[in-house]
């Protein structure tokens, strides 16, 4: 790859614009509307152009926003539009890469290897492998494994079970199915190997700040045959370097002209100012002079999570976690206090098979009929039926095509005799079969918090890692500082203070109106204990 650089150096520069966008700078937007629009407009193909990004949200975002504008293209026409890993593997014959051998995501890696070979089992594999994402993180840093392993600061595993677990990863993939298995990071490495990309028009890379090493020497390779290419990024929202990407390729050691927006659109002079306390604290960050937005907003702190206010203001809201173990907890804090939300993945807060169930029991208490799918779930949690197979989907598919069932139906027909005055109860009362007391008390408080039609919606609430929600926006957010991570954050290197700076300053910027700081204490509430201290004192200057 360095020779590679060296050789295109002069030539990469003049066709390359690095486009250094701050939170809420419009980076997507600038990509999408003005640079792919702006070359569509000229008569480039769609075909012709490249659009890499990291979430497939924000290239369904792009392509939408393309078909919206240029109508006489299909979906089909934008087929360069994909993730990295996508792309990649779009060059590659099932002959090759047959979709059953590439692993859906890492944690699923090592899930297979505990469950396809025991004796991996004695060598304490667990589902997200410590020792198995440590060597993905050297290949994806073109570095020596044992060299990674020695430098990581937190050692779950000895270097003999870590070596240990590394062969017997290697031989699995080799010999434990049929045929070879082939892992994310091998893929990467055949393409730059194997794979001669086609020449292009343009190439657009979003988020570049996110790439490894070994991602960059991909981009190298397509970047030789391209026209012009355009990478945007904000490298101190660099989050993840603990899985080996270096924000110095895009930055720095890729060549271009620097392109930097200067006004943030999303949040206003609260926000702004409690941002920039945080990223004081990132070593080496680009220039960042920009300007946000007139409206105030606040920053408020909080020892119960029932303080924050969620009735009170309008609008969504992001509750954010520093890893999964303090999301978890948010969770079951937001059931106990009866918030409806959902991931950003858009799974929701309860079971919706018993939320169809709830609902097509409280249609038929209403005088309302119900159809012949709704029937079939409300019975699956009803405990006692005169004949159980009732609740089976043969017998749904051999019933009468019925339009719909009433009371009298159902008991006439379909076994609900013993239940004659069940319109008189609750759904509580008769849907008991596979709902725990736990589940009927949170359905309970939704069900008077919110009612019956704004649980049919999207909710308003996302509850989330702060890297899964990277990239998006919310009017209120909610920072969980509690530390609960592996060392304590006075203990930590330069380095990787300025890393967990940027994951704090990456979920602050995700507000548009108010911060809500949710902590027990000063002292281990990494760095936000720290930085609303400072805000303060500043703000009463």
């Amino acid at each position: 790859m360095e020779n590679l650089e060296l050789k295109n150096l002069k030539n990469l520069y003049h066709k390359t614009i690095k486009i250094f966008g701050p939170p809420g700078t419009g980076k997507t937007h600038t990509l999408v509307e003005k640079v792919l629009k702006k070359h569509l407009n000229k008569g480039v193909s769609p075909q012709e152009i490249a659009f890499i990004s990291f979430t497939n949200k924000a290239i369904n975002t792009a392509v939408d926003r393309s078909l919206k504008a240029f109508p006489q293209y299909t979906t089909e026409d934008f087929e360069r539009f994909k993730t990295l890993h996508k792309y990649c593997r779009r060059y590659f014959s099932e002959d090759v890469f047959d979709p059953k051998d590439c692993m859906i995501d890492f944690a699923l890696q090592t899930k297979i290897i505990k469950t396809s070979d025991k004796r991996l089992s004695d060598d304490n594999f667990t589902y997200k492998d410590w020792s198995v994402g440590i060597y993905s993180k050297a290949r994806n840093m073109l570095a020596d494994s044992i060299k990674v392993y020695k430098e990581e600061s937190y050692k779950k595993d000895s270097l003999d079970v870590f070596c240990k677990k590394i062969g017997a990863y290697e031989q699995y993939k080799k010999t434990g199915s049929e045929r070879p298995l082939i892992d994310f990071d091998d893929m990467i490495e055949r393409t730059i190997k194997e794979v001669n990309f086609p020449a292009l028009k343009v190439l657009i890379i979003d988020e570049a700040q996110d790439c490894t090493p070994l991602q960059w020497s991909v981009i190298y390779k397509m970047a030789s045959n391209v026209n012009r290419i355009y990478l945007a990024g904000d490298d101190d929202q660099a989050i993840y370097e603990w899985n080996g990407a270096d924000p110095k390729y895009f930055t720095t050691f890729f060549p271009g002209r620097k392109v930097r927006l200067r006004k943030t659109k999303r949040f206003g002079k609260a926000v702004h100012r409690f941002s920039q306390i945080i990223r004081r604290g990132i070593l080496n960050s680009e220039e960042k002079d920009y300007e946000c937005g007139d409206k105030e907003g606040y920053v408020k702190r909080y020892l119960n999570f029932r303080e924050i206010p969620f009735n009170q203001l309008e609008g969504t809201w992001y509750i954010l976690g520093r890893i999964n173990r303090t999301v978890n907890e948010l969770r079951m804090l937001a059931k106990d206090s009866g918030l409806y939300f959902s991931d950003n993945e858009d799974t929701k807060c309860f079971d919706e098979k018993q939320w169809e169930a709830i609902k097509a029991w409280t249609r038929l208490c209403a005088g309302k009929k119900i159809n012949k799918k709704q029937a079939e779930r409300m019975y699956k949690y009803i405990r006692e039926l005169k004949d159980p197979s009732y609740r089976t989907s043969q017998f749904w598919l051999s019933e009468p095509n019925y339009q719909d069932y009433d009371f009298q139906t159902l008991q006439k027909e379909c076994g609900l005799e013993l239940l004659k005055t069940a319109q008189k109860k609750s759904w509580w009362q008769i849907l008991r079969r596979n709902f725990t007391p736990a589940q009927i008390s949170y359905f309970i408080r939704l069900l008077r918090r919110y009612g019956q039609q704004e649980l049919n919606g999207t909710p308003k609430i996302i509850i989330d890692t702060i890297h899964s929600v990277k990239g998006g926006e919310a009017h209120n957010v909610v920072l969980y500082g509690k530390a609960n991570y592996p060392s304590n954050y006075q203990t930590k290197s330069k380095k990787e203070k300025t890393n967990e700076k940027k994951v704090w300053y990456t979920g602050a910027t995700r507000a548009r109106n108010t911060i809500h700081l949710l902590s027990t204490d000063y002292k281990y509430n990494y760095p936000l204990g720290e930085d609303y201290l400072v805000y303060v004192r500043e703000k009463r200057k």
